[in-house]
Order: C-alpha cells, then sequence, then structure tokens
C-alpha cells in the first residue's frame, strides 16, 4: 500500500459541538496492523455533550495511532495514519464517519 493519509477528528454536528473545540480521546477501537473497510470502527472520543465513534471511510489499513486514552485533541487534529491504495482513499469526502453513540445532554436552541 503505498499511499497513507491522517486520519482527523471531523468537525462535529451542532447538536454535540463544544465551546472548548476539544474532544478526548476514549480508546482504539482498532489496533495498527488492522485492516479497515468503510464501516470500520477506529476510534472512541469524547466531549461534554456526547460519546462518538470515528469509523474508516474507505479500505485500507491502520498504521500509527497517536495518543493514549485521556488525551485531549483539538478538532482537525490527527489521530491515526491510515495507508491504502491510491483507488481507496476517500477523496473529495471525509475521511471518516462520524456517529454519535450516546448522548450526555441535550442542547437548548
Amino acid at each position: 500500500m503505498p499511499f497513507w493519509y491522517f486520519f482527523k477528528v471531523p468537525s462535529l454536528p451542532s447538536e454535540v459541538t463544544h465551546q472548548s473545540n476539544q474532544v478526548e480521546v476514549k480508546k482504539y477501537l482498532a489496533e495498527e496492523g488492522d485492516p479497515l473497510k468503510k464501516g470500520t470502527p477506529i476510534i472512541l472520543i469524547e466531549n461534554y455533550w456526547a460519546v462518538m465513534v470515528l469509523q474508516a471511510a474507505g479500505n485500507g489499513v491502520l498504521g500509527k495511532t497517536f495518543f493514549k486514552s485521556g488525551t485531549s485533541v483539538k478538532i482537525g487534529d490527527p489521530v491515526a495514519i491510515i495507508h491504502a491504495d491510491g483507488d481507496d482513499i476517500p477523496y473529495n469526502r471525509e475521511y471518516q464517519i462520524l456517529e454519535i453513540v450516546k448522548r450526555k445532554r441535550e442542547k437548548i436552541h
């Protein structure tokens, strides 16, 4: 797999966006070297409003993870490297799929 890309924390939907613009890495759900397919859960993150899972948006291999559980990271920070063939890189779309798995609080609009 000659190509790679950074797997980053995406912008969050407004219903779970927090004023600190940070999330906490709870744990990696995949290990370095694991094969990835679209929808493979990679990392569990959390903020004041919700617990979320970031999933792969394409095929590849989890090359490197960067943080330990409990580390706070900013939106847009890379949290892993994904190795992929050129045809498997999700061009012109997000490199990750965000799933809200638990809402901790509801925003009042």
